[in-house]
C-alpha cells in the first residue's frame, strides 16, 4: 500500500496476515524453485531478490565483545540519537510485542530492545547485536534492504528471501547523516507478522526524521563553535571556515554556499573548486581555508572510462569529476591554449547549436574547476595535458 508521503507498507489495515502470507509463500517458491522473480512481489521486493540467489540459509556470525564495543565508540553520533528513538519508538513496540533495533551504517545491530520472549526468538535467527545483517549477509530483510535502497522498507512474513524469516514482520529507516551526506545507520521495528500494520512505516520514518533533526542541531550547534575558533582569522583577507566535511560555518570575501567540495585536508596549500588555491590551516573542530598566492598548477584531463580532471598543485593533487561535455570542452581548451571563444566553441563540440548554450556550459563548468577556467576567450589558466583514457 502507497501512501501521500512514497512509502510502501507491505499490506493494508485491512488485510488478514495469515492469508497474505498465504499468497506470498507461493510467489516465494516459485522464485525459489525458478530463481526468477514472478509477476506479483512489491517492487521493493523483486528488486531485493533480483540482487541474491534464493539458495541457501545464510546466516551471520556475531562479532566479538570488544569490536562490538569498538563499533559503538565509533557510532557515537548514532548514539547521541538512541534516547530519542528509544523514547518514541520502544513503547509501541514493547506494547505490540516488537524489538526495536538501532544499526550502524555497515548493517551491525549495535544495541536492541524489547520484551524479552521477542528477544529470545530474534537471538534464536542469529539477529543479535553485531550479527552483520545486510543482503548479502542474509538475504532480503527489512534493515538490509532499507540500507540498498537507502529509504524507509516494510518487510513482510514470506517477503523475507530465508524462511525462518517468514514468521516476522520488520520496518526499518535509514538515518542520513547530513554531515557526510551518508547513511548514519538504520532503526528497525521486528516482531511477529501477526502485529503487522502499515502504520507502523510511518512511525518508524517520523521517528527517524526527529532523530536527523536532532542530529543537524547538533552540527549547527558545532558549526558554531568552528565560527567562534576562527575569530584570530577576523580581518586577515580572504577565508572560508569549513567543518571536516566541507560545511560552511564562516565565509570572508568569498561567495560559496553552505557547503564546498574539499579534497582530503591537510595543512598547507591545496586547490578547492569554488575558490582556487587556498592555505589549509587546522583549528578546533575544522579548517580555515585562506587565500593563498597563486603557484603553478596542473591540470590532466582523463577522458574515459570516467571523465574527470587531475589538479596538480604544491604536491597535491585534487581528482574532479566531469561530466562527458565538460571534460571535452577542458580538453579542447589544453588543446588550445591561446584560449576559445564561443563561437569556436561551438564549431569544435558537437551538438552545440546556440551561443546560449555554451554560455551556460562555460557557466557550469567555471563554477566546477574555480579559478582554472577564464574567460574573453575561454582558456586554462594552469598548463594542461589530456589523457584519452586511464590506462
Amino acid at each position: 500500500m502507497s501512501t501521500a508521503s512514497g512509502l510502501e507498507a507491505a499490506l493494508t489495515a485491512f488485510e488478514d496476515p495469515t492469508a497474505k502470507a498465504r499468497d506470498l509463500l507461493r510467489l516465494h517458491r516459485a522464485w525459489a524453485h525458478t530463481h526468477e522473480v514472478p509477476a506479483g512481489a512489491r517492487g521493493v521486493v523483486a528488486r531485493s531478490w533480483l540482487r541474491q540467489s534464493p539458495e541457501g540459509d545464510k546466516i551471520s556470525t556475531p562479532i566479538s565483545d570488544d569490536a562490538l564495543l569498538a563499533r559503538r565508540e565509533r557510532s557515537r553520533l548514532l548514539g547521541s540519537v538512541v534516547p530519542v528513538l528509544k523514547d518514541r519508538l520502544l513503547p509501541l513496540a514493547q506494547e505490540a510485542g516488537n524489538e526495536l533495533v538501532v544499526s550502524d551504517d555497515e548493517g551491525y545491530p549495535l544495541w536492541m530492545f524489547g520484551p524479552s520472549p521477542i528477544r529470545r526468538r530474534s537471538d534464536g535467527l542469529g539477529f543479535v547485536e553485531g550479527a552483520r545483517w545486510r543482503e548479502g549477509d542474509v538475504g532480503t530483510n527489512s534493515l538490509g534492504t532499507a540500507m540498498e535502497e537507502r529509504r524507509p522498507v516494510q518487510i513482510f512474513g514470506p517477503e523475507h528471501a530465508r524462511e525462518d524469516q517468514h514468521a516476522w514482520v520488520c520496518t526499518s529507516a535509514p538515518i542520513l547523516d547530513r554531515r557526510a551526506r551518508t547513511p548514519l545507520g538504520v532503526v528497525t521495528l521486528s516482531g511477529a507478522f501477526r502485529t503487522a500494520h502499515p502504520h507502523t512505516l510511518m512511525l518508524v520514518t517520523m521517528a527517524v526524521r526527529e532523530a536527523v533533526d536532532t542530529l543537524t542541531g547538533q552540527h549547527e550547534r558545532d558549526l558554531r563553535r568552528v565560527a567562534r575558533a576562527s575569530e584570530p582569522y577576523a580581518g586577515s583577507g580572504r577565508f572560508v571556515v569549513v567543518d571536516p566535511h566541507g560545511w560552511v560555518a564562516r565565509a570572508e570575501g568569498y561567495g560559496v554556499g553552505e557547503r564546498v567540495w574539499v579534497p582530503s585536508l591537510h595543512e598547507g596549500t591545496l586547490w578547492v573548486p569554488e575558490m582556487g588555491q587556498v592555505r589549509a590551516e587546522r583549528i578546533s573542530g575544522g579548517w580555515v581555508l585562506a587565500e593563498a598566492a597563486p603557484a603553478p598548477a596542473h591540470v590532466e584531463v582523463v577522458l574515459r572510462p570516467s571523465p574527470r580532471v587531475l589538479v596538480t598543485t604544491a604536491g597535491s593533487t585534487v581528482e574532479i569529476a566531469l561530466s562527458e561535455r565538460h571534460a571535452e570542452i577542458v580538453a579542447l581548451l589544453a588543446q588550445h591554449p591561446a584560449g576559445l571563444d564561443t563561437a569556436a566553441l561551438m564549431a569544435l563540440l558537437e551538438g552545440a547549436t546556440t551561443p546560449v548554450t555554451i554560455r551556460a556550459e562555460m557557466s557550469r563548468l567555471r563554477k566546477r574547476l574555480g579559478g582554472l577556467v577564464d574567460s574573453r576567450p575561454y582558456r586554462l589558466t594552469a598548463r594542461a595535458t589530456v589523457r584519452p583514457d586511464a590506462g
